[in-house]
């Protein structure tokens, strides 16, 4: 076994021994009829989140960095992008409809994050096009 299968076997250890530990956590939560919080919540994301970065790029840095990965990090980044802007103005539309608010803009936090998600993409392509200018 070489260096790089060996990385990939004790990182899918870990986060396997993580998984484990936090399923059991929320197991034993839901056997003592404990309500879900945002820490448990943002826990099994960021488990999620780990579990694919790990899927997707393994334990080898180079397949990251290669002109592929950047490839695969520059088309998936702008897709995400796209239907994270969508899934807003879905989750502040159907809010709109829902609660019926008198203000105009629905809830705030929500319309601001979809306005912000709007203008993140040209603004931050205008900086990255003067850069190499």
């Amino acid at each position: 076994m070489d260096k790089a299968q060996k990385g990939y076997l004790m990182g899918g250890i870990i986060l396997g021994i993580i998984s484990f530990c936090l399923i059991g956590s929320y197991i034993s939560d839901f056997i003592n009829d404990k309500k879900l919080n945002v820490s448990s919540i943002m826990g099994t994301i960021l488990l999620l989140v780990a579990w694919f970065n790990f899927i997707t790029w393994g334990s080898d840095k180079k397949f990251q960095k290669d002109e592929m990965g950047r490839k695969v990090a520059t088309m998936s980044a702008k897709t995400s992008y796209y239907i994270l802007t969508v899934g807003l103005f879905i989750l502040w539309f159907i809010d709109r409809i829902i609660f019926v608010r008198k203000n105009d803009f629905g809830n705030v936090s929500l319309f601001a994050a979809m306005c912000f998600s709007l203008v993140i993409l040209p603004v931050v392509q205008f900086f990255s096009a003067r850069r190499y200018r």
